[in-house]
């Protein structure tokens, strides 16, 4: 009984000295969740929104992340109109039996466009409705040994057009957050607007684009913010935006996936660049494994 009794001890010091070492557990590294994006609830596609919502219930995930442009949409102000829209997104959302976590996305800036009939005095105003309505546009959290980060990668110019960007003070709250992360722990990022993508190389504006100028595609030197995490086990960045289905994976080590969109493309009037639907990601340990789930079939 003794042996017993001391190998049992000697066991669970181990598993102690591992979660200690790599910042996560052994035991609960294996889960799955769902990552969609570019939802653009309004009142006339409800229904078909429900039908997604049934299908990620039918996969019963350990959460959904939500990748913005989660309505469609407030730039244009109308303040009524931009609450009826956030009540409708989180009314239909709650039918969601797993945790959302949700992403801002550009057709969630209230007001921003030079048409809109508020400026930025209104308390609403670029990220006030968000955070009115969701929450903080940036924070992080923890799940089965992974450590999740959702970025706010939308910022405005003075010609009040929206673009890729991490602003100064998010990034210093970044760099405190992964500080206190071990650096063997898995990493994720989710953004709305992508770090990369082939998105525009095949079918994007004939202009070349890069992150080194502000543009509504790419994050403006997303390189700066990736470089934060040279020295940590980022093993997925989660994007949306351009409505693309797509999985970059670089350095045998990091998974760009965009999203694709439960929209479409034409939003709720086309298939353009693949049909209707959202990613299941499954994670067992540190590797990072993905389906498209259509949910119109």
């Amino acid at each position: 009984m003794k042996s017993i009794i001391i190998t049992c001890a000697m066991l669970v010091l181990s598993l102690n000295s591992f979660c200690q070492k790599t910042g996560r557990s052994p035991i609960d590294s294996t889960f799955s969740f769902v990552l969609m994006s570019d939802i653009h609830i309004k009142p006339e596609v409800t229904e078909r929104f429900q039908r997604a919502i049934d299908t990620v219930n039918k996969l019963r995930p350990d959460f959904v992340m939500a990748a913005g442009d989660l309505v469609y949409d407030v730039m244009r102000g109308n303040p009524g109109h931009a609450d009826s829209l956030f009540n409708l997104y989180k009314k239909m959302s709650a039918g969601i039996r797993s945790k959302v976590y949700n992403c801002i996305g550009n057709h969630e800036l209230f007001g921003i466009y030079p048409e809109s009939d508020v400026d930025s005095t209104h308390p609403g105003y670029k990220y006030g409705m968000y955070e009115k309505h969701i929450g903080k546009t940036y924070y992080s959290f923890d799940h089965k040994g992974w450590h999740f980060i959702v970025l706010n990668s939308i910022d405005v110019n003075t010609e009040k057009a929206y673009f890729g960007g991490i602003d100064k003070k998010q990034l210093e709250w970044l760099k405190q957050d992964i500080a206190g992360v071990d650096k063997k722990t898995p990493v994720a990022l989710t953004v709305h607007i992508p770090f990369l993508s082939s998105f525009n190389q095949l079918y994007g504006s004939k202009k070349p684009l890069s992150s080194d100028q502000p543009n509504g595609v790419l994050i403006f030197k997303g390189n700066e913010v990736l470089d934060l995490f040279s020295d940590y086990n980022l093993r997925l960045v989660m994007q949306g935006h351009v409505h693309w289905i797509e999985d970059v994976f670089v350095n045998n080590k990091t998974h760009f996936l965009t999203a694709g969109s439960v929209a479409g493309r034409p939003s709720w009037s086309g298939t353009r660049n693949g049909e209707r639907g959202f990613m299941e990601v499954k994670v067992k340990g540190e590797e990072v494994s993905w389906r498209y789930v259509e949910y119109e079939k």
